[in-house]
């Protein structure tokens, strides 16, 4: 019998100090960090609140003009799967200070030439008055 290739020790806690280092680069706004931690490629996408990256080129450039991420954000309600060696992902929400809005973001993550890198990413913002009892949102 193989054993589960989900959540293994050793790559659920590779992929968590990868996470966790992005997290610290966001959070520095550090650009260079940022950059390592995503796939250099045109494939890799990455969906924000307020643009569409298609390509590592346009997430780049995102990123030179975006603002710094509130230096109190937090997280919560952190996710993190691996299935296999060298696949995985991180959801979570973060809140910051300087907004009421509940923050979303997923992450897909692929150990290629034996580092953590984000192939796809998306973020987004929920206002919370919008969520029904049990935490989920309408869908009308």
């Amino acid at each position: 019998m193989t054993p589960d290739p989900i959540n293994r020790p050793e790559p659920l806690a590779s992929l968590r100090a990868a996470f966790d280092a992005y997290e610290a680069a966001l959070l520095r706004h550090d650009l260079a960090a940022l950059d390592r931690h995503f796939h250099h490629s045109p494939d890799t996408v990455r969906y924000g609140v307020a643009e569409l990256g298609y390509g590592i080129d346009a997430i780049r450039r995102y990123r030179t003009t975006a603002l710094p991420v509130h230096p109190g954000r937090q997280l919560r309600n952190l996710v993190i799967q691996t299935f296999g060696e060298d696949f995985g992902s991180a959801a979570c929400e973060f809140i910051a200070p300087d907004t009421t809005l509940i923050g979303r973001q997923t992450q897909t993550w692929v150990r290629i030439d034996g580092a953590w890198r984000i192939v796809a990413a998306h973020v987004s913002l929920l206002d919370p008055a919008g969520l029904h009892e049990g935490g989920s949102a309408a869908l009308d």
